[in-house]
């Protein structure tokens, strides 16, 4: 089988859970024996059986419009969340609808993940929360829609404290690691809530110089409990080694569909402490502390008893049992395949 697969640009750029996602999927596929062939807007469309876009967004829905008048077969990855309710995201786009009859071309966000999804032949959400969000509140019919969850890196169980342990001289701290400067991730509201972390608190990830970033940086250094580090590359040994020589690993997101960090993170038997917003508890289950993102006082509880709890590998088990690029590989390629039995190209 030969299959396309198609990322917003902006993909390249920011080392973060989609870019894992679509270069560790590709990987697991090859393995497969499915041929993978990336597409650039530079590249005329190739000769494939069907094409993978990952993200629903305004880029990926013109290339989607494109690729299908041209008469290929489309699966996409919606990489799609919202704090707000199906029943509210339904009616921002009932109200555009009715403005858009008089003339206005204005389009959310909303609208645009909307057409994206109901255009593509087949849509692989995360978690069931996500494909909730899909049917109710963009209206795609529940027939068009296959869970696919997201996957980790076996190799992170055999990561070693060591490394990060001789470089810093710290160990069993709280770790954050991820795109620290981004508002979803809620990095400014853990350092509100450090004061009551009885932990030191290392942060993994780049700061911008913008207003956010600064508060961030500025609450994290006058707490006195908080390390900032540089973003590490994520096939970096030095990130394996934090996972292993932190305690606890905390995800403070606004949501998380489910955080790939954070799968990481356990594989090396660091306790979770991690938002309950997103899908999460499809994940990680009763083997995480789960926390309300937009209180601080929940914030700090979570990571405390997550210190406190011992150390075991019974959510690294369950995640190897069940969310490996491997086992995603497989149920991927088996949707591609049903899609295809469905509608031979």
């Amino acid at each position: 089988m030969k299959v396309g697969f198609v990322a917003p640009l902006a993909t390249a750029l920011v080392n973060g859970g989609v870019r894992t996602q679509v270069l560790k999927t590709a990987q697991a596929l090859r393995k497969l024996g499915v041929h993978i062939e990336f597409i650039s807007p530079l590249t005329d469309l190739p000769d494939v059986d069907l094409i993978h876009v990952f993200s629903a967004g305004a880029e990926t829905l013109s290339f989607i419009e494109t690729a299908k008048k041209n008469g290929y077969k489309i699966v996409l990855s919606s990489v799609f969340y919202s704090t707000k309710s199906a029943s509210t995201i339904a009616k921002i786009i009932a109200g555009e609808k009715i403005i858009g009859k008089v003339g206005s071309g204005i389009r959310s966000e909303y609208s645009i993940k909307a057409n994206a999804c109901n255009a593509a032949d087949l849509v692989l959400p995360n978690t069931r929360a996500e494909a909730t969000l899909l049917t109710k509140g963009f209206g795609v019919s529940e027939k068009y829609i296959q869970v696919i969850p997201n996957g980790v890196e076996t190799h992170f169980k055999d990561a070693e404290p060591d490394l990060f342990i001789e470089k810093y001289g710290i160990q069993d701290f709280v770790l954050f690691a991820g795109q620290a400067g981004a508002g979803r991730k809620n990095v400014l509201s853990l350092m509100k809530a450090a004061p009551e972390i009885d932990s030191e608190i290392v942060i993994i990830g780049d700061l911008s110089d913008d207003i956010y970033s600064n508060q961030c940086r500025e609450l994290g250094h006058k707490t006195g409990n908080v390390r900032f580090i540089n973003s590490l590359p994520h096939e970096s040994d030095l990130l394996a080694s934090a996972y292993a020589a932190s305690k606890v690993f905390v995800l403070p997101s606004l949501f998380e569909t489910p955080g790939i960090a954070a799968m990481e993170a356990a594989l090396t038997k660091s306790n979770l402490a991690i938002t309950q917003i997103g899908g999460t508890k499809e994940y990680f289950e009763d083997h995480a502390e789960y926390l309300d993102p937009k209180d601080i006082t929940s914030i700090a509880k979570a990571v405390n008893k997550a210190l406190q709890k011992p150390s075991n590998d019974h959510l690294s088990k369950h995640i190897l049992s069940n969310f490996t690029w491997e086992l995603v590989a497989d149920k991927t390629l088996s949707a591609y395949k049903k899609l295809m039995d469905q509608n031979p190209v």
